[in-house]
């Protein structure tokens, strides 16, 4: 946000930057192991299967969601309000940052040795936290005071991360999911190859306001499209693809995700707003995945 208003852009800039950014390289990233590894690995697929094709998508999609960033910068409209006065940087601030970094490392090692997940990270970072505040001079209360005051701007966004996994608790303990599934799989199963491929696209975009965890929608949806990609005749990758470009891309738009929800309203930026603002630009990197699903098929 800072950054953003210091380069003469709003808050939809910024969100844009940060969040669909990271969106569209999450969607088309051929080594995300949360997303793109998951779905190989339960369509039976090798990792980095059609390598070639997964990268040139990625860098087409990242492309054409920036190219579309800097063309709606100027019709940004909210402008973000923060004001902060930058200093230069002192050798504590480095440390400060280092000590911020450093609990990645341990992360890494524990997700590929222990299976750690959230909880670990969160763990870690709550350790970090309170070193980086004494570190900053204040006493271990003092710290922990500081930490609760900026969990305040926080609050309202749980809120929303909770009622939006309310939801998805729901439909998946109740059996609607399956439902779900097997309304949209019958229908597929009755097309052509390529129709189908592209099909599964909004079917997946579609299903991942239900299941807004790409990482659970994979383990959903890719035991039943890998085989019935066998019957109609086109590879498996084409189906990975489309999950990619449907549920991938679907995350920066769902009002179920959470993580959406808690950024915007970070941002100050109504769900409306930045409907109108990313649809169009998801519309367009959709074509990417759209073009990537038939060459894979």
């Amino acid at each position: 946000m800072v950054l953003s208003s210091r380069l003469g852009f709003g808050a939809v800039t910024a969100v844009a930057m940060s969040l669909g950014a990271a969106t569209v390289g999450s969607a088309f990233g051929p080594t995300n192991p949360f997303q793109t590894g998951i779905a190989l690995r339960f369509a039976e697929l090798p990792a980095l299967s059609q390598g070639t094709l997964r990268f040139a998508l990625l860098g087409a999609s990242v492309t054409v969601w920036i190219v579309y960033t800097l063309a709606m910068t100027r019709r940004d409209d909210v402008k973000p309000e923060v004001s902060v006065t930058i200093s230069p940087a002192t050798p504590r601030d480095f440390l400060l940052l280092a000590i911020a970094v450093i609990p990645f490392v341990p992360y890494v090692f524990g997700v590929l040795k222990f299976d750690w997940g959230f909880n670990e990270l969160s763990a870690l970072f709550l350790i970090a936290g309170l070193i980086i505040g004494v570190v900053s001079g204040l006493s271990l209360s003092g710290s922990a005071a500081a930490f609760l005051k900026g969990m305040e701007t926080m609050l309202a966004a749980s809120l929303y991360i909770g009622v939006a996994r309310a939801i998805s608790v729901v439909l998946t303990d109740g059996r609607v999911i399956d439902t779900i599934l097997h309304g949209f799989a019958v229908p597929l199963s009755q097309t052509s190859g390529p129709t189908a491929a592209l099909l599964m696209i909004p079917f997946q975009a579609l299903l991942h306001v239900a299941v807004p965890s790409v990482s659970g929608q994979a383990v959903l949806t890719m035991p039943v499209m890998a085989p019935l990609s066998d019957l109609l005749g086109i590879s498996r990758d084409a189906a990975v693809i489309a999950y990619q470009t449907g549920a991938g891309l679907g995350d920066m738009m769902i009002p179920t995700s959470g993580a959406l929800l808690a950024i915007l309203a970070g941002a100050q930026v109504s769900f409306g707003r930045w409907m109108r603002f990313a649809a169009p630009g998801a519309a367009l990197v959709a074509i990417v995945g759209i073009v990537g699903t038939l060459l894979a098929a």
